[in-house]
């Protein structure tokens, strides 16, 4: 037992560092992920885009959903760089890849969201004589965005948890700080347990955060 404790007080710091990895990387991503989503979101909703566009983003949100996230990984990591001649470190191709795989995740809430909004909140905005894009902005988001807290929140703790795929392609977050420490010191079920009380600790958090948010706009 105190075998253990030293082990785990000795591991604190590096795990907290791939805490902090771990975080910088979700956060990041959700942001790439919630501007292209909305962006995506907007224009595949009933009111806006055209076929054409909206073909177009289907299959983009189609093909992403329909592909591992680990392969998507790889492709960005290994794969990207040799077609545009550009390479990206572990943690930016971690980024770009879990951002544009929560994309299309985060695209169809905001689709469902704005659709779900009453037709007669359109008409009433055109009636007053509000173009469709500021019916949008100032009447239709806004909406959305409080129907669709609980979904966001859920697709960032997701997306904190999805971040240890990422080990695969060196990234120092959580999980590969983890396992670099049970690959040392043979203790696996002292640092793994530790390691999920942080991801858990981490996903609590943004929920309470989230519960929080509701109630002050309810």
């Amino acid at each position: 037992m105190f075998e253990e404790s030293s082990l785990l007080m000795n591991s604190i710091p590096l795990l907290l560092q791939g805490t902090l990895t771990t975080l910088q990387i979700a956060f990041a991503s959700i942001a790439l992920s919630f501007c292209g989503g909305v962006v995506i979101g907007v224009l595949n909703c009933c009111k806006m885009g055209n076929s054409f566009s909206k073909s177009i983003l289907n299959s983009f949100v189609w093909i992403i959903r329909g592909t591992p996230l680990f392969v998507q990984v790889l492709i960005v990591y290994y794969a990207l760089p040799e077609a545009i001649g550009i390479s990206f470190s572990p943690f930016t191709a971690g980024v770009i890849a879990l951002g544009i795989n929560s994309m299309a995740y985060i695209s169809e809430i905001v689709r469902g969201g704005i659709n779900a909004i009453p037709e007669g909140q359109w008409e009433a905005a055109y009636v007053i004589g509000l173009s469709p894009w500021k019916t949008l902005k100032g009447i239709i988001l806004p909406q959305m965005l409080r129907m669709s807290l609980p979904s966001l929140i859920n697709e960032l703790t997701s997306l904190i948890k999805e971040t240890s795929i990422l080990m695969v392609i060196g990234v120092a977050e959580l999980t590969k700080v983890s396992k670099d420490i049970v690959a040392r010191e043979l203790d696996p079920i002292t640092i793994y347990l530790a390691a999920a009380a942080l991801y858990l600790i981490m996903t609590a958090s943004v929920s309470l955060f989230a519960q929080l948010t509701q109630k002050r706009w309810y």
